[in-house]
C-alpha cells in the first residue's frame, strides 16, 4: 500500500507540475497581452481576446471528452503540450512584435490545447488515487495551480515593466516576455513525459459526430440530478463573472486610477489569492454531503464586496488603492469558496468511463457563458468607470444569492421527504 502511494506521489507531481506549468503560461501571456493592449489604447481587443481564447472551448468540447475517454489520458497530454510549445512559441514572438493577427492566431491554437488538456489531467486524478486520497489529491493540485496562475498574472505585469534601453523598436519588457513564455512551455512538456499511463477508460466509445449538440445533450442530461445541475450553474455563472473581473481590473488600474502595469497586475493577484482563501475555506464551511449550504451565504457576500468597488472613488488619498485590495480579496474568496466546492462535487459526481465527458461538457457551459463576457466587457470599459462596473456586477450576483437560497431550501425539503419515506 505504501509503495503504491509513493509511486502515485512521483507521478502526481509530474502531473501537477505540467498542469500548472500550463496554468502559469497561459495567464503569463494572456494577462501580457491584455495589459499591452490597454496601455496601448486598445481596450477593445480584449474583448476579442476573450472572444479567441473561449471559442475553442465551445467547439472542441465534445472531440475534448472523447479522446480524454476514448485514448489513454497520459497519451493525450503529452501530445497537447507538444502542440502547447508551437502555438506559445508564435504567440510570445508576436506579443514581441506587437502583431496582434500572430497573437490572435496563437491565442486560438492555445486554447484549444488547453480545452483537450482539462478533462484528460482532471480525469486522471480518480485513476491514479485509491477513493480516499482523490480529495486530498484534489486540493493539491487546485492550490498549486492557482499559486501558478498568481505568479503567471503578477509576473506579466513586472515583465512588462522592466525598465532599460529599448532593443530596436522592441521594449526588453516584451522580450523578457517572450522568453519566459518560452522556457516555460519546454519545462510543461518534459514534465508531460513522467505522467502515468493507465489504458483507456471507454476505448470503444464513438466519436461525438453532432459536436456541439453532444455536449448540449450531455448538459441537459444534468436536470435528472438537481444538485449537479446546481454545481454546473455556479460554475457558468462565477466563472463568466471572473472574466468580467479581469477585464474591468485592468481599466480600473491604469485608466482610473492610473496605478501602472505592475499595480494592476498586482490587483488581480489580491483577487486569485482570495480565491485561494475561499478554497481552503470550502474545506470546512462547504464539506461533506451538505456542501451546498454555504453556496447562497457566499454569493450573497460576493455581492456586498463588489458593490461595495463603485463606493471607492469617495475615498481620499493613497486609502483607495487600499480599500481596492482588500475588496478584490474578499470578493475572491467568497468567489473561490462557491468554484472550489462545486468543481470537487462535479468531479466525484461523474462515472469512470465519462468523466471526460462530463468535464468537457461542463467546461463547454463555462465557456459559452464566458464567450459572451467579452462584448460585455468592452460595452462596460466603454461606458461605465470601472469601480461602478463592479457596482453593476454586485447588483447583478444579488439575484443569483436569491436563487441558490430557494434552490437549498427545496433540496433539503426534498432530502427530507425522503427520509420520511424510507421504512
Amino acid at each position: 500500500m505504501r509503495g503504491r502511494v509513493r509511486h502515485a506521489r512521483a507521478r502526481f507531481a509530474a502531473m501537477v507540475a505540467a498542469n500548472s506549468l500550463g496554468s502559469f503560461n497561459e495567464n503569463f501571456f494572456k494577462e501580457a497581452a491584455m495589459l499591452v493592449a490597454v496601455a496601448s489604447g486598445k481596450s477593445y481587443l480584449q474583448g476579442y481576446g476573450v472572444i479567441i481564447f473561449t471559442l475553442p472551448a465551445i467547439l472542441l468540447a465534445a472531440p475534448a471528452g472523447w479522446l480524454s475517454d476514448r485514448f489513454p489520458k497520459r497519451r493525450v497530454i503529452i501530445s497537447i503540450k507538444l502542440i502547447e510549445a508551437m502555438a506559445m512559441g508564435g504567440g510570445a514572438y508576436g506579443l514581441y512584435s506587437g502583431n496582434w493577427t500572430l497573437i490572435f492566431i496563437m491565442a486560438s491554437l492555445m486554447a484549444a490545447q488547453s480545452v483537450i488538456f482539462s478533462p484528460a489531467v482532471n480525469g486522471l486524478i480518480p485513476e491514479l488515487f485509491l477513493p480516499e486520497y482523490v480529495t486530498k489529491a484534489n486540493a493539491i493540485i487546485k492550490v498549486i495551480v492557482l499559486a501558478a496562475i498568481l505568479i503567471g498574472v503578477a509576473g506579466a505585469g513586472f515583465a512588462l515593466g522592466r525598465k532599460g534601453g529599448a532593443w530596436g523598436s522592441f521594449s526588453p519588457g516584451r522580450a523578457l516576455v517572450m522568453s519566459i513564455a518560452i522556457g516555460v512551455t519546454a519545462a510543461g512538456f518534459l514534465s508531460s513525459l513522467w505522467v502515468p499511463g493507465f489504458p483507456a477508460a471507454s476505448p470503444r466509445k464513438e466519436f461525438p459526430r453532432r459536436g456541439p449538440l453532444d455536449t448540449l445533450s450531455r448538459l441537459y442530461a444534468f436536470r435528472k440530478d438537481r444538485l449537479m445541475a446546481i454545481a454546473v450553474a455556479i460554475n457558468v455563472f462565477m466563472y463568466v463573472l471572473g472574466s468580467l473581473q479581469i477585464q474591468v481590473i485592468n481599466q480600473l488600474g491604469i485608466r482610473q486610477f492610473h496605478a501602472g502595469e505592475t499595480l494592476t497586475g498586482l490587483m488581480i493577484v489580491a483577487e486569485l489569492l482570495g480565491f485561494g482563501i475561499g478554497g481552503f475555506a470550502s474545506t470546512l464551511l462547504a464539506k461533506g454531503e451538505k456542501w451546498y449550504r454555504a453556496l447562497a451565504p457566499s454569493t450573497g457576500l460576493m455581492a456586498v464586496f463588489m458593490g461595495m468597488m463603485a463606493a471607492v472613488p469617495l475615498l481620499g488619498g493613497a486609502i483607495q488603492i487600499q480599500a481596492l485590495f482588500v475588496l478584490l480579496i474578499a470578493a475572491g474568496a467568497a468567489g473561490g469558496l462557491l468554484i472550489i466546492a462545486c468543481g470537487s462535487f462535479i468531479q466525484i459526481r461523474a462515472g469512470a468511463d465519462s468523466r471526460g465527458t462530463v468535464l468537457a461538457a461542463v467546461n463547454f457551459a463555462v465557456y459559452s457563458g464566458v464567450l459572451a463576457s467579452g462584448p460585455l466587457a468592452n460595452l462596460l470599459n466603454a461606458y461605465v468607470l470601472p469601480t461602478a462596473s463592479f457596482g453593476i456586477m454586485g447588483l447583478a450576483t444579488l439575484p443569483a444569492a436569491g436563487v441558490l437560497h430557494a434552490a437549498v431550501l427545496q433540496t433539503r425539503k426534498q432530502e427530507r421527504d425522503a427520509d420520511k419515506r424510507q421504512p
